[in-house]
Formats: structure tokens, sequence, C-alpha cells
């Protein structure tokens, strides 16, 4: 092996996401990995970019996220905002979940794209979301 596995942070792609608005449990349907299409340029369906964060301690009244879907030259090809709140103190083991429901994005070359979550406008990480061509 040639390097030591790690746990990934989490950004999980999925066709929907829906919050149990009583038990407050996220459900993911249709998880993916990559988009795949017979011909490029394409324009996706509208997808979720789900964000696991963590290590948020203090009070939050309201913290923005931002999830950006970039192209290979650092273009942002689509966006969406949401925020962290909490009206008590956060545990600092606490991992909020945002769900970031990103509409048709028109992905012009396959290749890497990157999925880039953004906390107060500071670059906090990124995934990276594959596009392929398969003609």
């Amino acid at each position: 092996m040639d390097s030591e596995p790690a746990l990934t942070p989490a950004i999980i792609f999925s066709d929907s996401a829906v919050r149990d608005q009583v038990t407050g449990k996220l459900t993911l349907a249709g998880i993916f990995q990559h988009f795949q299409s017979a011909k490029v340029p394409f324009v996706s369906p509208p997808f979720f970019a789900t964000v696991f964060v963590t290590n948020i301690g203090g009070e939050i009244k309201s913290l923005p996220v931002t999830m950006n879907i970039e192209d290979a030259a650092g273009q942002i090809i689509s966006t969406a905002n949401g925020h962290i709140s909490a009206g008590a103190q956060a545990e600092g083991n606490s991992i909020p979940e945002i769900a970031f429901p990103l509409p048709p994005t028109k992905f012009k070359t396959a290749g890497q794209y990157k999925a880039v979550v953004l906390i107060n406008g500071e670059r906090l990480g990124y995934r990276v979301l594959n596009v392929i061509s398969y003609l």
C-alpha cells in the first residue's frame, strides 16, 4: 500500500435529500460518485451535495455555508448557499449536515470538477466530482 487509509471529510452527492420534520433524520436517495453522459457538454439534473461539518464550537446564531461547483480552471459553474444555526452553545463534537440543492448544472467538458465548501467565506475543503463521457 502506497499510503495509509484515512477517514474522508464527507461530501455526498445524491439525487434527493429529505429531512424528517419530526426526527430530524436526513434521508439521501440515489447516492452517486460521478456524472456519466453520452455526450459532453451536458446539463445535469438537479442534485444535492450534502456536507458534514465538525469542530464548530461556541454560540452560533447563523454561520453562512456555501457550496460551489468549480471547473478545472477554478471557475464557479454552480453554487448554493445555506447556514448552520443553533440557539444554544454548540458542542465541539456536533456534526451538522447541510444538504445543498444544486440546480441543473452545465458541464462543458469531461474531467474533474470540485465541490468546494466555504464557511463564512473561507474555503474549508473540497471533493472531486468526475464527469465521464462514455462515447
